[in-house]
């Protein structure tokens, strides 16, 4: 007897193996649909699936026809279908049962024809997850053996409906930021590669357009205020991309404050502009963080794909491209987004830019150029040039300011202006300024050597160098390792770091400095707003003015500006050096209103190493041709 039921319950290896071919939980269903009447001589079958919060149903007629619930009747407490779920016990109804019961779901089986009903639960791991139900029209019940059968094909099914829900659930964990529980990476370049998203336009003629969002602040944020807080941005402002998004938007974060909308819009990009807009908007207000307003502004580069058909440039937040141009594939569109990007960064932050072709043809040039940098770098290819400061009230050589020159293999001797920008972007600042530095202290030693009362040597100092912690050491030992001193070497700040140290960075940097005896001056001084009320509190020697502030003498409205900054210097005691110095009249009227010393083509063009050895023998103690103040 024990042989005969085993082989009474055993299942139907097709039956099985279709099953496990099944990809989702709604083949599985499906599958078990089409199988289950035949099976069991009923004229129909119907299973649901409890699938997180919702329930799946799949059902399938002996006559080949399938139902698919889209409507599903709620499960209510008490009914049958309750019953089964809560006991995990079959349960078989006759006619008059079928007839009576007040759940609709029942009440419209036996409207349907249906006399007999069975429901069996879906069991795995124990627990109970969805319900099998068989319906014949004759009034003849399910037997012994066909219930227990219709267990077992109800754990089957349950495990590979379970299965299903699980791979699932992995896959959605695969794909999900688990932050923000945005979209991440993978998701957005699986839908964005999907058949056809890039290159065909949907049915109102819209195509693919994308967002390329950066948070401007936020490693500022990260930096001052810890991760928590980072995060807690981050978060936030996922929730109002969010938000802004359209209810079909994929919004995607794709690096640490770096996020991707990905939208439909017109062919003109306006819808493109329109989202873009908003979302700069929102993101430009403060955020409650920690009962604390915190501002963290976002620069926003756009991009349109390819819509399958010539549409010439457009204008606008997703224009500047035409149809064939950019959607060459989501990594091209995503570029092309990060290429406009990089323009709104470029011009300062805290904009919107559509992706142009241009763009593109300038990055390729950035590119280059910053390979062409990392090979000069390696050589070691930056030469120094000195450019003679004067003091204005004899014309003696009071110094020299070392300036980094480029010998460019194609395009000859390149001044900062044409590569500082490019070498702070990729990191090679500081390398340049340790070059061009260690270049200049052994010219000063060999002038020394030569006999020549050589004059003290001014530095830039750029922001990646003064992030060194051992910057004050590593200086004393270059000036130690040439035979120097730390008073033959002035080192020049520019003021915009001094407005931008919030933490006090730099200010303790200089401090060090100056307690290892290097003189400290501020340069580009005039160009800010905030860094007098920091200087009282630094051990500065000077400063150096930036060339728009004497650039428009003998101008009375320029005169009076740079008479306060001299009386303000005079004050501190800080000697003052007016740089860009063009003409033998803007030296007259600086030497006038008091300046210390001047610094510019009036006074001599930047000279290298030779030419700045016969200077000094020209003009070993140099008096200029001051005009009458």
């Amino acid at each position: 007897m024990a042989e005969q039921t085993s082989a009474a319950i055993r299942l139907p290896v097709a039956f099985i193996e279709d099953l496990s071919r099944a990809a989702s939980i709604e083949a599985v269903l499906a599958t078990a649909a089409a199988w289950l009447p035949d099976l069991n001589d009923a004229d129909r079958a119907k299973l649901t699936f409890r699938d997180d919060t919702r329930l799946i149903a799949r059902g399938a007629r002996r006559d080949g026809m399938h139902d698919i619930d889209e409507d599903l009747a709620p499960i209510r407490p008490g009914d049958p279908r309750d019953r089964v779920l809560q006991s995990g016990l079959p349960l078989q109804m006759d006619a008059a049962a079928l007839g009576r019961d007040p759940d609709p779901a029942i009440q419209a089986l036996y409207d349907q024809g249906m006399r007999t009903a069975l429901f069996v639960p879906m069991r795995t791991a124990g627990a109970t997850v969805g319900i099998i139900g068989l319906q014949r029209r004759a009034a003849t019940p399910f037997g012994d053996l066909q219930i227990r059968q219709l267990g077992a094909a109800g754990s089957w099914i349950a495990a590979q409906a379970r299965l299903m829900q699980q791979l699932r659930s992995n896959a959605r964990l695969a794909e999900t930021d688990p932050l923000t529980g945005l979209a991440n990476r993978a998701r957005l370049m699986r839908v964005l590669d999907g058949p056809g998203a890039l290159h065909q336009a949907d049915g109102h003629g819209r195509i693919v357009g994308v967002l390329h969002v950066d948070l401007d602040r936020f490693k500022e944020i990260n930096d001052r205020l810890g991760h928590a807080t980072g995060d807690a941005v981050l978060t936030q402002a996922a929730e109002i991309m969010r938000q802004t998004a359209g209810p079909t938007d994929l919004v995607a974060r794709v690096g640490g404050d770096e996020f991707v909308i990905a939208t439909r819009t017109d062919r003109q990009g306006r819808h493109l502009a329109r989202l873009a807009a908003a979302l700069a908007g929102r993101l430009a207000a403060p955020m409650r963080v920690g009962g604390v307003d915190i501002r963290c502004p976002a620069s926003i580069g756009t991009a349109m794909a390819n819509s399958g058909a010539s549409t010439g440039s457009n204008k606008g937040a997703g224009s500047g491209t035409s149809a064939g141009e950019a959607g060459t594939g989501a990594e091209r569109l995503i570029a092309n987004a990060d290429l406009a990007l990089y323009e709104v960064k470029r011009q300062g932050r805290g904009g919107v830019r559509a992706f142009a072709t241009e763009m593109r043809d300038r990055f390729e040039a950035r590119r280059s150029l910053h390979a062409e940098l990392r090979a000069a770098v390696e050589e070691e290819a930056f030469e120094p040039h000195f450019q003679p400061i004067v003091t204005l009230a004899d014309g003696a050589l009071a110094g020299v300011a070392v300036l980094a020159r480029w010998p460019h293999p194609d395009r000859g001797l390149l001044a900062p202006e044409g590569f500082l920008d490019a070498a702070a972007e990729v990191g090679l600042a500081a390398r340049i300024d340790t070059i061009v530095r260690a270049k200049g202290l052994c010219a000063l030693a060999r002038l020394r050597a030569a006999g020549w009362t050589a004059p003290v040597m001014s530095v830039n100092i750029s922001a990646d160098t003064l992030s060194d912690p051992e910057l004050p050491e590593t200086l004393l030992w270059d000036v130690l390792g040439q035979g120097l001193q730390p008073a033959d070497l002035r080192l020049d700040v520019a003021e915009s770091l001094l407005i931008a140290d919030a933490e006090g960075r730099v200010r303790d940097r200089i401090a060090a400095l100056c307690a290892k005896g290097f003189a400290v001056e501020i340069d580009e001084f005039g160009t800010g707003h905030a860094a007098m009320p920091r200087m009282r509190q630094l051990q500065l020697r000077g400063l150096k003015l930036a060339p728009a502030l004497t650039e428009h003498l003998p101008d009375t409205c320029a005169e009076a500006i740079l008479g306060a900054i001299l009386a303000m210097g005079a004050e501190l005691g800080l000697s003052v050096t007016a740089k860009g110095v063009e003409t033998a009249e803007e030296l007259a009227r600086l030497h006038a209103l008091g300046c210390d010393r001047a610094q510019g083509r009036a006074v001599s063009a930047p000279l290298d190493e030779a030419a700045l050895t016969d200077y000094l023998r020209r003009h070993g103690n140099p008096r200029l041709p001051l005009a009458a103040g």
